[in-house]
């Protein structure tokens, strides 16, 4: 079997940064106790696993807001995650006293002050994103006045007459889905201000899937919740047409797809340890 690695793979530098933020909080002892993670430090189940052992308390529940889940922790840490955290939970954790440690990605604040400067200038904003993801929830935060759209369909249904538009989007999205909607956009407001804002990292990896060599499988390791990872498996099934398949590690990899594959890539989406990309490529080797 032919075994192709698809770099760049391994963390990101907001995902490192993040990491880091969190061990050494669990490593410093003058850090108040207890140490919450507000959600998912990132989104990688082993890695939280890891945390949760060393002594971090994550406080996570799909049907609340990471507002609502402020409401559980009175004493102690918090630690936002790397997606970021509307200014309503800041202002609500100091209001608490909670000792607040904030990881989040140097791109998402990048995308907070700015949609915040636009707002204060007069203009309307429209934020492209995933409907319920974190990322998106702390930006949607910063005023009820953002315009929020997650596809083509919905830009019928906006209804700005404001002539300054400004248009930005969640960092983690797949710049070949965000295009189409940019460009309705500019027909639908010819003066409308676009700022892609699709991390760097997130850009980097998308092309090389899509420019990936020929082979019989792809295999993309990652987090199910993981939205870059998801795009990196939307890129290469239906933009390289190579057969794809996700898989979080080398227990939920479907040993059944690997019949009669003799040419496989394999990439991981930014929040994936390397150590698990590791352990598929090792069995891939031995099952040879």
């Amino acid at each position: 079997m032919i075994i192709r690695k698809i770099n760049p793979q391994g963390y990101c530098n907001g995902v490192k940064r993040a990491l880091n933020i969190v061990s050494n909080a669990l490593e410093d002892k003058n850090v108040k106790r207890p140490i919450y993670l507000l959600g998912q430090i990132i989104h990688n189940k082993h890695v939280v696993k890891d945390f949760i052992d060393k002594g971090a308390i994550v406080v996570e529940d799909k049907t609340k807001s990471r507002l609502e889940l402020l409401d559980s922790i009175n004493e102690g840490t918090v630690i936002f995650s790397a997606h970021g955290v509307s200014p309503l939970v800041y202002k609500k954790a100091k209001e608490k006293g909670l000792n607040i440690i904030d990881a989040t990605c140097g791109y998402v604040l990048i995308v907070h002050k700015k949609i915040e400067d636009y707002l204060n200038k007069g203009f309307d904003v429209i934020y492209i994103g995933t409907k319920n993801h974190p990322e998106v929830e702390g930006v949607l935060g910063i005023s009820n006045k953002i315009h929020f759209i997650s596809n083509l369909e919905q830009i019928k249904n906006l209804n700005i007459t404001n002539d300054k538009i400004y248009c930005t989007n969640q960092t983690t999205l797949s710049q070949y889905d965000i295009i189409d909607i940019f460009n309705l956009l500019k027909k639908k407001y010819p003066n409308i201000l676009i700022d892609d804002k699709i991390c760097d990292a997130t850009t980097v990896r998308q092309k090389a899937m899509k420019e990936q060599e020929k082979a019989d499988l792809c295999i993309v390791v990652g987090d199910s919740a993981s939205s870059n990872t998801k795009k990196l498996y939307k890129v290469s099934s239906e933009l390289a047409g190579i057969k794809t398949i996700l898989c979080e590690d080398l227990k939920s990899l479907d040993k059944n797809e690997l019949k009669n594959v003799k040419t496989v890539n394999i990439s991981s989406g930014a929040s994936t340890p390397d150590y698990i990309v590791d352990e598929i490529i090792n069995y891939l080797i031995s099952i040879d």
